[in-house]
């Protein structure tokens, strides 16, 4: 009931303004409860994403991006975002932001919740300077608490005793392919910026042509599919920034994403249409604009601090330029 209780109150802030879905009426039957939200007509994501002009392109974002703004400004996380769950009629030109079933409240953390992270961290890196060293010599005192002592951080081991260890809780909700790094990490202060990943993700379908783009059955393919593409050090660095360490086999490079969505576009639309890809227009090679993949690198920031809110999307030259 408390869930129900919630879901109603958030929706009823948006009041159905800037492509967010809005509340009609409340029902409730003994132990059931039923929602009635306006219908909308609306296409698949795959019947569309192969021949989006430049300009569709840009008024499907504006609009995501408005949509997340005023969710954002109620300090709500959406959770979810994802092509499924942002309606778009094409004919009529009509967006709507649904699903708020996994939204969640975000409250600025508190200095005693950043105390303790920093504390974390300030641990952590002295196991990394400290317990993981041969060299390191210990006092009388210390060697009686030695047994309680964890050696395995940053080694391809678990000891018992950290097996013995409650698991980190952190919100994980999401669509896998969908979610951002700070998700993937279980870093347990989790912003609206995992919103902004997600429709960067989604501008990343767009402009490569390809849906899904990341197919990750687990966490760990998630990272290993992000490293592919980013490479390996800057994900590393994202999870030191985290208070994490991130232990991979190989030293991947980067890709840059212009190229990699050209190649990925050109090599999409050579391929012959699909039943499940009904176009009406045939598809052909879209040349966007350099600042389109300047706007996706600032939505695909891996450091989630650093990465571009709604508000400064909205602000980007992507959305100025003149056709």
């Amino acid at each position: 009931m408390f869930k129900t209780n919630w879901k109603i109150k958030i929706l009823s802030f948006f009041r159905g303004q800037d492509h967010v879905v809005s509340l009609e009426l409340c029902l409730r039957n003994q132990g059931s409860v039923v929602f009635v939200m306006p219908y909308m007509r609306h296409d698949k994501f795959s019947e569309y994403i192969q021949d989006m002009t430049v300009q569709e392109t840009r008024d499907y974002m504006r609009a995501l991006l408005i949509a997340l703004r005023r969710v954002h400004k109620f300090n709500i996380i959406h959770r979810d975002v994802k092509p499924s769950n942002f309606l778009y009629d094409r004919f009529n030109k009509r967006y709507l932001l649904v699903d708020f079933g996994l939204a969640q409240k975000y409250t600025t953390p508190t200095l005693n919740n950043q105390k303790s992270l920093n504390s974390t961290m300030q641990s952590i890196k002295r196991k990394r300077c400290d317990e993981n060293s041969k060299k390191v010599s210990y006092t009388s005192e210390e060697k009686m608490y030695m047994n309680d002592t964890c050696l395995c951080f940053g080694k391809p081991k678990i000891c018992s005793l950290c097996l013995t260890n409650p698991t980190q809780a952190a919100p994980r909700a999401g669509t896998p392919g969908f979610r951002a790094p700070e998700v993937l990490l279980k870093y347990p202060l989790q912003t609206p910026a995992i919103d902004i990943w997600a429709s960067g993700i989604i501008m990343l379908c767009i402009l490569s042509s390809t849906q899904p783009f990341f197919r990750s059955p687990d966490d760990c393919t998630a990272l290993a599919e992000i490293i592919s593409i980013f490479g390996t050090q800057k994900l590393q660095h994202c999870a030191q920034k985290l208070g994490k360490k991130l232990i991979v086999s190989e030293n991947l490079p980067g890709i840059d994403l212009m190229t990699l969505c050209q190649k990925l576009q050109k090599r999409n639309k050579d391929l012959p249409q699909t039943s499940n890809c009904k176009s009406k227009i045939p598809s052909s090679f879209v040349q966007y604009p350099k600042e389109a993949y300047q706007l996706l690198t600032s939505l695909l920031d891996l450091n989630h601090k650093t990465r571009i809110t709604a508000e400064q999307a909205l602000d980007h030259p992507f959305f100025k330029l003149s056709l």
